[in-house]
């Protein structure tokens, strides 16, 4: 299939030449390519090309060709639109072939749809080269390591992506290494022989065995033994398993896939992680995850996302049911909209709306647990929306089911982690009769000090660091001390006491 082939940034691009071209390819143009900008004129004509380009033909996929030295960034101006396609490729190791095997491979994905099960991959760059990138990687014979903070989805692209397009037709096998004692973690990989210690009753597949022909997920491998780590790479390097009290070898063959929140390159440093596994696991192509509050391009599509995925759950389909029959609403046709204002209803459908104040909530928090996190919110909020409109009377519109603000601040202030103030520490005192108040509040000041004296061992920099918040006025403190009529010397009679 011939692609027209249109670098739109020639420094006399004007929006009339742009116009021709298009006319020229029927308005419909299987792929259009972005070359840089050379030119002070061309990098400010980009915004109005975009925006013609987003207009006229908005489904098209559009590739994206910039030198090393340009600065790209989630708010540039070829972020603008919905539903295009955006990937890139780096200007300064461009050649015919691969742009052309680039050109192939976006004709070849035009049709897939975006979303891939329970993913939503969104218009961000970042993202759009994750994805690519999960693609390749899938279809080699290589280790895939997947970094990212806790909830940012590791195991899902593991089990969504990587293994449907590996190639492999066998299981999906996930290990959390987390959860795994030490001392176990062979066996459970490797598999255990009858007798091979106490307990082994029985021939026993590990998850290598298990997963053979199809895809082992590892999560949190910094967590793995020693021992496991010498015979993970025996594993890698040869295709073979052995289990625990045998020496029999098994062929394997396994797509395999690890993840981690930590910095395994800081732990071989540190001598906790094996430099050789290391190398082993294809640290070189290592994909990073973005966290949630970083798709700052994609809230209302990812919370209309969110919510379409709770309500295909069965247990929400049973309480969509009990709420739209007393309302006449059909339950097979539900919309969830994020906008400004209630959308115009022509038919009786219910409507899940999202008002402005909720998402403005929605990106201002900071979402520790991630895309985990944010799936917990959506469940939560939809349920509590709905009981919340069971319970009400003379609703206006029943058809609009609406994600209330202080509904959903009350969710995310209950989830966020409250800082606990430290302990501070009490002394008991007594107050004893004396002919004057000063020598009353002299008398109590007197026992403080002694019960913070046994407290801190004696130490005056800690005491003056409790007293002050000044460690460095210890001295302050030993000449209040004395002015007490303590004693250093002879304070051992109080701790004998």
């Amino acid at each position: 299939m011939a692609v027209p082939e249109y670098d739109l940034l020639g420094p006399t691009l004007e929006s009339g030449h742009l116009l021709e071209l298009l006319k020229s390819c029927g308005g419909r143009p299987a792929l259009v390519w972005i070359g840089g900008a050379k030119t002070d004129e061309g990098k400010r004509q980009l915004p109005a090309i975009l925006d013609i380009l987003r207009t006229r033909c908005p489904r098209v996929p559009v590739l994206y060709t910039f030198s090393r030295g340009e600065c790209l960034s989630n708010e540039g101006p070829w972020t603008r639109g919905e539903g295009a396609r955006s990937f890139f490729l780096d200007d300064d190791v461009l050649d015919a072939q691969g742009l052309r095997s680039r050109i192939e491979e976006i004709l070849a994905l035009k049709c897939t749809p975006v979303s891939e099960g329970d993913i939503y991959w969104g218009r961000g760059m970042d993202i759009s080269r994750l994805r690519q990138r999960l693609h390749v990687l899938a279809r080699g014979r290589l280790p895939v390591v997947l970094l990212g903070a806790t909830g940012t989805g590791k195991s899902l692209l593991a089990r969504e992506v990587i293994h449907p397009n590996s190639g492999q037709r066998g299981d999906f096998v996930c290990v959390d290494l987390a959860t795994l004692p030490k001392d176990l973690m062979a066996a459970h990989l490797f598999g255990v022989a009858r007798g091979a210690y106490t307990g082994a009753f029985q021939d026993r597949q590990g998850a290598f065995e298990r997963a053979n022909g199809g895809t082992l997920f590892l999560d949190e491998i910094g967590n793995l033994s020693d021992d496991a780590q010498k015979m993970l790479l025996s594993v890698i390097q040869q295709g073979c398993v052995t289990r625990l009290g045998e020496v029999k070898e098994r062929r394997v063959d396994v797509k395999l896939v690890v993840a981690t929140h930590e910095n395994l390159g800081q732990r071989v440093q540190q001598g906790h992680f094996r430099k050789d596994l290391y190398m082993r696991l294809n640290p070189a192509m290592a994909l990073q995850l973005p966290e949630l509050v970083d798709r700052t391009l994609d809230w209302p599509e990812m919370v209309e996302h969110a919510l379409y995925t709770v309500l295909r759950q069965p247990c929400m389909q049973v309480e969509l049911k009990s709420y739209v029959e007393p309302h006449g609403l059909p339950q097979d046709k539900v919309r969830v909209v994020c906008s400004r204002r209630v959308p115009a209803s022509r038919s009786r459908h219910l409507l899940v709306w999202v008002p402005p104040a909720s998402m403005d909530l929605l990106r201002t928090h900071t979402w520790p647990g991630n895309f985990r996190e944010f799936a917990m919110w959506a469940e939560n909020a939809l349920w509590l929306s709905l009981a919340e409109a069971q319970e009400a009377t003379g609703l206006v519109r029943p058809e609009v089911l609406v994600l209330r603000p202080a509904l959903v601040s009350q969710w995310l202030q209950r989830a966020t982690p409250q800082p606990q103030e430290p302990a501070t520490p009490t002394h008991r005192v007594t107050i004893r009769a004396h002919t004057t108040l000063h020598q009353v509040a002299s008398s109590c000041e007197r026992q403080y000090f002694e019960a913070l004296y046994l407290e801190t061992g004696g130490d005056f920099s800690l005491m003056a660091e409790r007293l002050l918040g000044d460690g460095s006025a210890a001295r302050k403190v030993q000449l209040r001390f004395n002015q007490l009529g303590l004693r250093v010397r002879g304070f051992r009679h109080i701790v004998t006491a």
